[in-house]
């Protein structure tokens, strides 16, 4: 199994102003052994507990270009993109800019998007759920030929392309693989068995099992074999190196829903998500500067479940 974390808002801190301190994040990350980091792509959130305040959002792209400028290993993704915000053809290229920076680094995650007083705010239409998973259906296509094809060409209900180059390709070939974000089952996980090459579900083990075999039953319609995607599902975790530590952090987290424990339980909890097929876990800090968090999963949580079998949904 590996191991990728998303990475939230930061404020400035030792390190300096909202980059510096999430760029010192992303280098923890790197030093620990985590195969990946993720940008979600947002652009304004309010606080839950004080919604006239907004929470600091760094725009995806830009930040993902200054991570693969100041890293070597780590892979870097976005979790996910919200194909309404641009044109496809357009992320294509920027996607493909990104792999040439960071020297074959990246995972294109690609959803249908959500938040909608985003859109309202910033004047973009928010198109209705159907829609909008057309409009991804269309944008992996898209995607995937301005990719590997040139010039490549697209006619669609939403998009179209026509004789596009994407010059220079990217440096993965046949191109970074897609990664599609959401447990819908009848289009979302449809459209992965169709299109991309990684899923990404939520929920506790047995409904992320659930959902991969709904996602079994999908490549059998399709004709795609389940072995071709790699299943992947998203938690948020608190770690502590012991109780006293693990209940300080609890209390300045009332409420928390994710896996909340010493090293000792969150591999035991990732465990049960291999035994339910996962083979890559993305992540959220409950302290999302926290490097000590970070070292400490690289210490102890990284070595352990690199040795885990993978499971997969009958």
């Amino acid at each position: 199994m590996l191991l990728g974390l998303q990475l939230m808002p930061t404020h400035p801190s030792e390190h300096g102003n909202h980059a510096d301190t999430l760029l010192a994040v992303v280098r923890a990350c790197d030093e620990a052994g985590l195969d990946s980091v993720w940008m979600a792509d947002h652009f304004m959130f309010s606080d839950e507990e004080h919604p006239e305040r907004e929470v600091p959002v760094l725009e995806c792209f830009a930040t993902l270009g200054a991570i693969a400028a100041v890293t070597q290993r780590i892979r870097i993704g976005q979790l996910v993109v919200g194909v309404p915000y641009r044109n496809p053809a357009l992320l294509a290229k920027t996607c493909a800019t990104l792999d040439v920076i960071s020297h074959g680094r990246t995972i294109v995650g690609l959803g249908a998007a959500w938040h909608e007083p985003e859109f309202t705010a910033y004047g973009w239409p928010f198109p209705p759920v159907r829609q909008r998973m057309e409009m991804l259906e269309e944008a992996v296509q898209v995607v995937d030929r301005m990719l590997t094809q040139r010039p490549a060409s697209f006619a669609g209900k939403h998009y179209t392309v026509t004789r596009a180059y994407n010059d220079p390709m990217p440096v993965q070939q046949p191109r970074p693989p897609i990664l599609i974000g959401g447990s819908g089952e009848r289009v979302t996980l449809r459209l992965v068995a169709s299109h991309a090459d990684m899923c990404n579900v939520s929920g506790d083990p047995r409904e992320v099992a659930r959902l991969f075999g709904v996602l079994a039953e999908h490549c059998e319609v399709v004709g795609r074999p389940f072995e071709e995607i790699t299943l992947c599902n998203h938690v948020s975790i608190l770690i502590a190196r012991d109780e006293t530590e693990l209940a300080a952090k609890v209390q300045r987290h009332p409420g928390f829903g994710g896996i909340a424990g010493t090293p000792e339980t969150v591999v035991a909890t990732l465990r049960e998500y291999a035994s339910a097929g996962s083979e890559y876990v993305t992540f959220t800090l409950a302290d999302p500067e926290d490097t000590e968090a970070i070292r400490l999963i690289g210490e102890q949580v990284v070595p352990q479940v690199a040795g885990f079998s993978r499971v997969r949904p009958r």
